[in-house]
């Protein structure tokens, strides 16, 4: 939370900065730290989220998110209650020592009285990732590819007349410009890879999708969950029709399951599953991947991944809260082949203080260790 509170401080100084403490961001009754009257009172207010990146596939480094919260003129009329925000605007940059680097911007909204959703995205990154998977063919060693180029996601969502049913559309595209980063030695690259690295490198790829989805949810706060459920099921379809270079079916479904134990212990499991299916060898990078924290965002690929997760989280205090976390997950060429493939497992806990009670928005902190590595990772929100 001091970080927080030092990023803040940065943007203001002096005076201000101890009239903007008194009035806005700490609670007049007891003194403690509280962000919602910053939040919603002041037209520029918003929470910045500094992240130290250790995240495996791309080493070590630094990002910066501004999350800006906008609230509608009759929820600024509900002081002393908790919202969930019109609008959330987002602003990010990062860069890691492996060279890789990137920004972006981002919207949520919960609009006509959460009637209708909307997530969009636009991101211009140049990424060195490894990869230990290329097509259907496994590598021993991993080989390091370049990734540049924008995304523009979208996804729109209406709620089924005052149920808890949510069906929408989706949108995808991605230009990348797909090279080869590692050493051009002869020897370095496994000789079963040469040809498959050698036919992706200086290639201009779009991938380019539509799709639908279906969500049920039920959750008490999508912005921080204690009990409730939320279930998806999303199909798109990539396609030359739509300025796709790529023809192939991605297939993504998950539920989230949260439970409130007592007054202090909290239970949340997540089931995961991602496939995608095409006509003719798919590029590294549109495989899905085991998703859990501690593992490398590109190190256990397949055509068909299913994870699981499971998390207790036991509140401390009302502004505090701790949590021990553990998944598996399995990559597989295909989806009956999930049953004999090798399993990946982590273990980690972290740390969560309540940083705008009005919208039940956490921040905090998650060490992890997976099979190869361990990673901390700075959180803002829901874990999932």
């Amino acid at each position: 939370m001091r970080l927080v509170a030092v990023a803040v401080g940065v943007l203001v100084c002096g005076s201000a900065w101890a009239e903007l403490s008194t009035d806005y961001i700490f609670d007049p009754d007891d003194g403690r730290y509280e962000s919602e009257g910053f939040l919603s009172r002041l037209p520029a207010g918003f929470i910045p989220v500094p992240t130290i990146i250790t995240e495996p596939a791309v080493g070590v480094g630094l990002a910066v998110t501004g999350l800006f919260f906008h609230e509608s003129p009759q929820q600024r009329g509900q002081q002393d209650e908790q919202v969930l925000p019109s609008n959330i605007s987002l602003l990010s940059l990062g860069a890691t020592n492996n060279g890789s680097k990137g920004a972006g911007i981002g919207h949520l909204g919960f609009w006509l009285d959460d009637q209708l959703r909307y997530k969009g995205a636009l991101l211009f990154s140049d990424l060195n990732l490894d990869f230990y998977s290329l097509g259907q063919i496994s590598v021993q060693r991993p080989v390091e590819l370049n990734l540049s180029g924008p995304v523009l996601f979208q996804q729109l969502m209406k709620r089924h007349n005052d149920s808890n049913w949510f069906y929408g559309v989706r949108q995808l595209y991605r230009k990348v410009q797909l090279r080869y980063a590692g050493s051009r030695e002869i020897g370095r690259i496994p000789p079963a890879a040469v040809d498959l690295v050698t036919s992706y490198i200086e290639q201009d790829i779009v991938t380019s999708g539509l799709g639908l989805a279906v969500e049920y949810d039920s959750r008490d706060n999508p912005l921080g969950p204690t009990q409730g459920y939320n279930y998806v099921a999303q199909l798109m379809r990539f396609d030359g029709a739509i300025g796709s270079d790529v023809e192939y079916n991605a297939m993504h479904l998950q539920g989230l399951n949260y439970w409130t134990l007592s007054p202090r212990w909290d239970l949340a499991l997540r089931l995961q599953y991602d496939g995608v299916s095409g006509d003719r060898e798919l590029p590294p990078y549109v495989l899905p991947a085991v998703d859990l924290r501690g593992i490398s965002a590109t190190r256990y690929q397949g055509e068909s991944v299913l994870t699981s997760e499971v998390e207790l989280t036991w509140k401390w205090r009302p502004q505090w809260k701790f949590n021990l976390f553990s998944g598996v997950g399995r990559a597989a060429d295909g989806f009956s082949d999930l049953g004999a493939a090798s399993s990946a497992s982590n273990l980690g806990g972290g740390v969560r203080y309540l940083v705008a009670k009005r919208y039940g928005f956490w921040m905090g902190a998650d060490w992890a260790q997976g099979p190869e590595d361990s990673s901390i990772y700075i959180q803002a929100g829901s874990n999932w």
